[in-house]
């Protein structure tokens, strides 16, 4: 029985040392690291500065707060309210002065509190400087309290406290995006923290310990009785007179948002995002590419053609703006305005109806068509497509009617003729779609729309017809002008050739031609300018998305109008509520010049065509003027007239024709 007891104590003994062996080590390697390692003090420099971001001309757009500690607005410890500090330090580290960043009873207290809950509390002001230094956004648990304890006894050692708590106000979060108390200050008071009241100060004060919870916008009496017992604690140690405390609980207080100014709000959000995580952090003055001129023109007509069609179902409409050349963003209205939407409708995908028409045609005359060659618009194109049981025939039309008039057969029956796989790649080409799928996925449905497509890319890419083929990627920021002098220029992808310079004439000739409109449209349309533009129009089924491009040589205009949720409007479509949006945005980028489309080029040359059948005119035939490559226009005779002008069409006009009323 004795061996068997002093077995069964060797093993108990050996045992405990195993236990209590990995806590030893650690409290070990803690104390070197405390030790051994030393705080540079450099790690407390602020490292983030505000963003201004101005347009073309220099006009303030909006300032972004720093990312962080505020290096070009640091405020020392004695500019501060000495009431605030006193109220931080009583009500988050009563023995703030007395521990070396560790307060060991305090963190015991607060274990037995929280653990139940799964919360680690007892943190000193020294402790949430820490983590504030090496947030990762995870969660809060007990080694990242341990780690956060290792750093705040390294940083003790290293400076004062009153470096800590300088650094403490000027990196809290107070909510809304503030951080510091004199960026508070500024946000919920329109004043520097140095003008603070007593009770504003106080206020501001109770913030960092539950920002939400104590938001003084959204909830101001919850912050106003948590300041109320903070006020009462100072009193109670002696920090301040009760008289003090009872003029600051009796002082009115005025807080709202003084944010400063947001011109073009869904534009700047676009902006920031195309900026590297360093760049934002550096801060400086971001020269963006927008006009602000005619980008508030812009808004205003946004929001009163909202307005007028309101009583037929529209909900909201976007805008964008592009310099043709640089495929720079001149204008970008996301909403009716900020308060209405934060959704930037230009940059959110949505079904874009017939607007991706021209490059299905674009495709078929780069294989070899002419506008003149022969699309039918007619109901038994192919069993893969369902129509409208509405939609209207047109039989046998040329591709410039049937574009520019948006005959949705005939563009189907073009789309099965060049391939659902080649127009894909045209689209993914011109940045338009990703098309992430197969041509199964979109059949000949993608010929009215069956892709998602942004505005912004669908408006990029309508550049081709006025770039020679060419299609760039939309931007917004021109440079950056860091605060230490330097500057940063954003990458510039090189343009893609999508399509010929031939090909892309030939489509933007079709679009701008106003009389190929007519059959389509009707007369006195949104597209009857002073000049003419390459434009076309898109409505998606039910009249939830309409949608209008126009291009010149020197803007391209896109609109987008219709519901967030998909429900249709009272029959509205593309030419009613998208494309008004475009015209008068090219016209106020016009600013009273006339606008112009790129010369025809030299292997493009004017041929004569049959009306009816697109093929070279016989003696009989009614005759149209048109244009054709050099050397590709078809010489076969017109074989649809006889000799004494009667009209044969051939066998495939035959369903159309017993149908026709």
């Amino acid at each position: 029985m004795a061996a068997r007891a002093r077995r069964a104590w060797r093993i108990g003994r050996w045992a405990l040392v195993a236990a209590l062996l990995p806590p030893v080590i650690a409290i070990h390697a803690a104390a070197i690291t405390v030790l051994v390692r030393p705080f540079d003090p450099a790690e407390l420099a602020a490292t983030g500065a505000p963003l201004a971001l101005v347009d073309v001309r220099g006009a303030p757009l909006a300032t972004i707060a720093a990312q962080g500690a505020d290096r070009l607005h640091w405020t020392r410890l004695a500019e501060l309210p000495a009431i605030a500090v006193s109220a931080v330090v009583e009500s988050e580290d009563e023995h703030f002065w007395r521990h070396r960043g560790v307060d060991g009873a305090g963190l015991v207290r607060a274990a037995w509190l929280d653990l139940r809950g799964g919360r680690f509390g007892g943190s000193t002001l020294t402790m949430q400087l820490a983590r504030m230094l090496i947030s990762d956004g995870k969660p809060r648990t007990l080694s990242a309290k341990l780690r956060e304890s290792l750093l705040a006894l390294r940083i003790e050692r290293a400076v004062d406290k009153r470096a800590i708590l300088e650094q403490w106000m000027n990196r809290a979060y107070f909510g809304n995006g503030a951080h510091g108390l004199e960026a508070a200050a500024q946000l919920y008071f329109g004043k520097p923290a140095a003008a603070l009241s007593d009770a504003e100060a106080v206020l501001l004060a109770v913030i960092p310990r539950a920002p939400t919870g104590y938001d003084p916008i959204a909830h101001l009496p919850a912050a106003r009785a948590r300041r109320d017992r903070v006020l009462a604690l100072l009193v109670a140690r002696g920090a301040i007179g009760e008289a003090t405390a009872r003029a600051a609980r009796a002082t009115e207080l005025a807080v709202w948002r003084h944010d400063p100014p947001d011109a073009a709000p869904h534009f700047t959000r676009w902006v920031l995002a195309q900026l590297p995580p360093d760049v934002r952090r550096a801060g400086g003055t971001v020269h963006t590419t927008l006009d602000l001129e005619l980008q508030r023109v812009v808004e205003r007509r946004v929001a009163d053609r909202v307005a007028e069609l309101r009583h037929r179902g529209l909900e909201q409409a976007g805008v964008v703006v592009l310099d043709t050349q640089t495929t720079e963003v001149r204008a970008m209205v996301g909403s009716t305005s900020w308060t209405a939407s934060q959704l930037n409708l230009t940059t959110r995908r949505r079904h874009p109806g017939s607007a991706l028409k021209p490059f299905i045609y674009a495709t078929a005359i780069e294989r070899g068509a002419s506008p003149s060659t022969i699309a039918w618009d007619t109901r038994d194109t192919s069993d893969d497509y369902f129509a409208p049981s509405g939609g209207a025939e047109h039989g046998p039309v040329r591709y410039r009617e049937a574009l520019a008039s948006s005959y949705n057969f005939a563009a189907v029956s073009v789309l099965e003729q060049v391939g659902i796989a080649r127009v894909m790649t045209a689209l993914r080409s011109a940045g338009v779609a990703a098309l992430t799928g197969t041509p199964r996925d979109y059949g000949l449905r993608l010929a009215l729309g069956a892709a998602k497509v942004r505005l912004i890319d669908l408006a990029a890419g309508y550049g081709f017809t006025v770039k020679d083929g060419r299609v760039g990627a939309p931007r917004g920021v021109a440079w950056v002008d860091r605060p230490d002098g330097a500057r940063w220029l954003p990458p510039r992808p090189p343009e893609r050739r999508v399509f010929s310079p031939e090909t892309s004439w030939l489509v933007m000739d079709m679009m701008s031609d106003p009389e190929a409109r007519r059959p389509g449209f009707g007369m006195e349309l949104p597209f009857d300018l002073p000049f003419r533009v390459a434009a076309k129009t898109g409505t998606a089924r039910g009249f939830a998305d309409t949608w209008a491009v126009a291009a010149t040589r020197e803007v391209i205009a896109g609109a987008w109008a219709g519901t967030f949720d998909g429900r249709s409007t009272q029959g509205i479509v593309g030419m009613d509520a998208a494309a008004p949006l475009v015209r008068d945005a090219l016209l106020a980028a016009a600013g009273g010049k006339r606008l112009g489309l790129p010369p025809r080029p030299d292997d493009i040359e004017p041929v004569e065509r049959c009306a009816t059948s697109g093929m070279a005119p016989g003696p009989r035939c009614p005759r149209v003027h048109d244009y054709a490559v050099r050397g590709r226009a078809p010489a076969a005779p017109c074989s649809w007239h006889d000799d004494a002008g009667r009209l044969h069409y051939p066998d495939r006009a035959g369903h159309w024709l017993a149908h026709r009323r």
